[in-house]
């Protein structure tokens, strides 16, 4: 439709100009205004039937094209709602497949070879992938072009891991698909375009947020899968420990203040601050105004206000909290504080009656405030401002079913001690402190129950520092972070080693994911 209005723009622009060349060699004038004499006398004989339809359509299409061509490249579209249309997932297996990932992975792509054999198979090819998706409980799917072929891959537990590959005909299609799904410019493919799309399901509603890039070999999609609000968590489900839990509800009862979030990507921060700001509309939802600056908007909240960054028009995290402050919020959440000025105004509002939920990329709990003073803000406003910082990392657990004792050689033994996520080594290294399961630690091989992945899901270790007259001195002060910590730790601070030491004591997760996850 886009190269359509511009081609009849450009079309009825050639006709202007034929009837300016035809009135200038009919009528010969002489001088500028001669010519505007000649036009207004003479333009009436140039109207008919024929060149007012091309002037209407012009503008028909221009409008459409201009509807079209608006800039898209951090802009989340309006959420559709599409039903899939996928195979029934309690369908009987075709024979010889046992049910563990590697076959599930052979009978996808059984599916998929099925689906991209019929004509318009790509809209059947997403639905397929998405279905499967929520049923594994995927967080992400790739599809990756690449010389000759299309890489299609899944992020579940964590862990990206391929499932199939098509040949490089079908990449196209199947991008035009998602693009039609979230609403994006289909003839586009040199600049990046986001959009999204709500989905339901056997498996529940989600909302799917789509991301393309271009790249060598074409443009690489990426659909972000969020469970709707609908399904939210509660805050005892998050992994917290029950001191961890009964301090954070009574920091989202104070009136004011920033709660800082921080983690890797991936972590766990969005669910955490959706799941409190669910807690607060359940607890105190009629009394209060709850606003959120995200970018993206990953999962609808139908309790409050949410506003999608879109810098393409001048709309970034400082301008949206700037404008979002005068429409009376008691509760905010921000995406994330990633420049002076954000850091500034939230600051300001957690100190004037606003409870402020927010991440910032930093190492530790400790380490967000150096981050903030970093920025500019003054350290007497931080500490002043702050009530709490929050640190969280996502585990990978064993499968209870196929989980057995298994010893870890010497270097990890010692790195586990190194990390604080068990007691000392003897000098001879030949005892070290372990688990209540004496003399062992745990893993687990795989089994039907978990598909052969050894694992049977993930949950998140905390760190949650409050902070203390103490500690607001210290940190108005600028004393180096290792101050803080130690100060922190004699304080009662529960850290991440210790939350990650009680899984792996309790058989929960096993030696090497307590290692991935505590530095």
């Amino acid at each position: 439709m886009g190269r359509l209005g511009t081609i009849l723009n450009f079309a009825a622009l050639f006709v202007v100009a034929l009837g300016l060349v035809g009135l200038h060699q009919l009528y010969q004038p002489s001088s500028s205004a001669e010519i505007i004499d000649t036009l207004l006398e003479h333009s009436i004989h140039a109207v008919n039937p024929l060149t007012l339809a091309a002037a209407l359509v012009a503008i028909a299409t221009s409008l459409a094209a201009w509807s079209l061509d608006r800039p898209t490249t951090s802009t989340v579209a309006a959420p559709r709602i599409h039903q899939l249309q996928m195979v029934d997932p309690t369908a009987p297996r075709p024979a010889g497949l046992a049910a563990n990932a590697e076959h599930e992975r052979d009978l996808l792509r059984v599916r998929l070879g099925a689906l991209l054999r019929d004509d318009g198979g790509a809209p059947a090819v997403i639905d397929e992938l998405i279905a499967t998706g929520l049923n594994r409980g995927a967080s992400d799917i790739h599809i990756q072009p690449l010389e000759g072929s299309s890489r299609i891959s899944m992020r579940v537990q964590g862990e990206l891991e391929e499932v199939a590959s098509v040949n490089d005909a079908f990449h196209n299609p199947l991008v035009r698909r998602l693009k039609v799904l979230a609403r994006l410019i289909t003839y586009k493919s040199n600049e990046p375009q986001d959009g999204q799309f709500t989905v339901e399901s056997v498996f529940g509603s989600a909302e799917v947020r789509v991301s393309l890039l271009p790249t060598r070999y074409g443009e690489k999609a990426v659909l972000r899968i969020a469970r709707s609000a609908g399904e939210m968590r509660r805050i005892r489900d998050l992994g917290m420990t029950d001191v961890q839990r009964d301090a954070f509800e009574a920091l989202l009862n104070e009136p004011q203040g920033l709660i800082l979030l921080t983690g890797p990507t991936g972590s766990g921060k969005t669910t955490t601050i959706y799941t409190a700001l669910s807690h607060i509309n359940e607890h105190r939802g009629r009394t209060i105004n709850i606003a959120t600056i995200e970018d993206p908007i990953e999962v609808g909240l139908p309790f409050a206000s949410q506003t999608q960054v879109d810098r393409g028009r001048g709309l970034g995290f400082a301008e949206g909290l700037r404008a979002v402050l005068r429409q009376d919020p008691n509760v905010l959440a921000i995406g994330e504080i990633r420049d002076p000025e954000t850091a500034e105004i939230a600051v300001q509002a957690g100190l004037t009656g606003h409870l402020i939920l927010t991440t910032v990329h930093a190492e530790s709990t400790v380490g967000v405030f150096a981050r903030l003073i970093d920025t500019g803000t003054e350290p007497f406003l931080v500490a002043s401002s702050t009530l709490a910082c929050v640190s969280q990392r996502l585990v990978r657990t064993l499968c209870p079913h196929c989980r057995r004792p298994e010893e870890v050689d010497r270097r990890t033994r010692a790195e586990l001690v190194r990390r604080g996520l068990i007691g000392h080594v003897s000098a001879d290294e030949t005892h070290v402190e372990r688990p209540r399961e004496p003399g062992t630690f745990w893993n687990a091989r795989g089994c039907k129950s978990c598909d052969l992945t050894g694992l049977s899901g993930r949950t998140a270790i905390y760190e949650l520092l409050r902070l203390t007259p103490e500690l607001r001195q210290l940190i108005t002060t600028k004393v180096p972070t290792s101050e803080i910590m130690a100060a922190a730790r004699n304080s009662g601070l529960r850290t991440l080693a210790d939350s990650a030491r009680d899984l792996l004591q309790d058989g929960q997760i096993s030696a090497e994911e307590a290692l991935r996850v505590v530095a």
